[in-house]
């Protein structure tokens, strides 16, 4: 069993899985399917019924029933206000379906694909209307009165001091001295005085689809949104679609751009610019960890897992001096 199918305890092919699926949602003729790569905890594939595509997320085995009910109603939440996401599939009313196959249980989501791919996949960043259209999209999303139950992710900033406190002895050399002050600096902040809405968490290269045909973009993986400090999008955002590690001299620019056009739609505080910076410091140092901590403790050795170790590496580096 490979470490995808260790998700779901998945004991049989990927095609039964998928005629079951095609069967409980009503979406006609199998055709195909094709197991999805990336990302570190669900099992997602593709399926192709009746000449049309779907993605399907099977929940992982650690999230509890509670935790797959609370994913499935934020993804929704987005859906429902107008939030540039995939449509989600319902059966009689509920989004989240149980299939049972072989005596195992799949907890399934099904939406539509978006025919096109994502930046990572495109091995590109967005462009500067790219990154305007995203960072509206995203100050709309932040400002949705949604107030989910809180899910616990290992990579989220908002958890620095307590995956810093775990997981700091994997860290080694000039990693181990940054990320030590940077966890003095985020202790110092006060997140009462932060402004709080719904994140999506993860907005990144992986997360974000464009369109083949039209160029539209297309929000996904809703699987650690919270209610959190909205700059928490804010961050993880800046360092991931405007860190350009090979074009250092207009990372600046990129990221003016991207607040620029987030305030357009939702203005910051003053304290949420002082504190943007820390925060900044803080998702390269969580990215440092957890990219270590899967290399090291999971045996994760692939070739997205050290392309976001190096950027987290780099990018903290280029935060600390400073870039906005």
């Amino acid at each position: 069993m490979n470490s995808f199918e260790s998700r779901i305890n998945l004991n049989s092919s990927l095609q039964d899985l998928s005629i079951a699926v095609c069967k409980h949602y009503k979406l006609g003729q199998f055709e195909s399917c094709r197991l999805i790569e990336i990302g570190y905890e669900d099992f997602n594939f593709i399926l192709v019924a009746d000449n049309k595509k779907y993605l399907v997320k099977a929940l992982a085995n650690f999230r509890s029933k509670e935790d797959c009910e609370n994913l499935t109603a934020r993804a929704v939440a987005a859906c429902e206000h107008k939030i540039s996401c995939p449509r989600i599939y319902e059966v009689n009313g509920k989004f989240l379906n149980y299939i049972t196959l072989n005596e195992n249980t799949y907890r399934i989501i099904v939406m539509d694909l978006i025919d096109g791919k994502d930046f990572y996949s495109l091995g590109q960043l967005p462009n500067d209307d790219e990154l305007k259209i995203i960072a509206k999209e995203l100050a709309q999303l932040n400002n949705i009165d949604f107030q989910p139950p809180f899910i616990y992710d290992h990579w989220a900033i908002i958890n620095f001091e307590k995956e810093y406190q775990e997981n700091i002895h994997l860290i080694t050399g000039q990693d181990r001295i940054l990320i030590d002050g940077v966890f003095e600096s985020f202790k110092e902040i006060d997140m009462h005085k932060l402004k709080f809405g719904f994140v999506h968490g993860d907005i990144i290269v992986t997360n974000i689809i464009k369109e083949n045909e039209t160029g539209k973009l297309f929000f996904i993986d809703f699987s650690v949104s919270n209610y959190q400090p909205r700059i928490v999008d804010m961050a993880v955002s800046l360092c991931d679609l405007c860190l350009d590690l090979d074009d250092q001299a207009e990372i600046k620019k990129r990221m003016n751009l991207f607040i620029k056009a987030y305030e357009s739609i939702s203005p910051l505080s003053d304290y949420e610019k002082k504190c943007l910076n820390v925060f900044l410091a803080a998702h390269q140092a969580m990215t440092i960890i957890q990219t270590t901590r899967e290399k090291l403790l999971n045996n994760n050795d692939s070739e997205e897992n050290e392309d976001f170790l190096r950027k987290g590496q780099e990018g903290l580096r280029m935060v600390l001096n400073h870039l906005i």
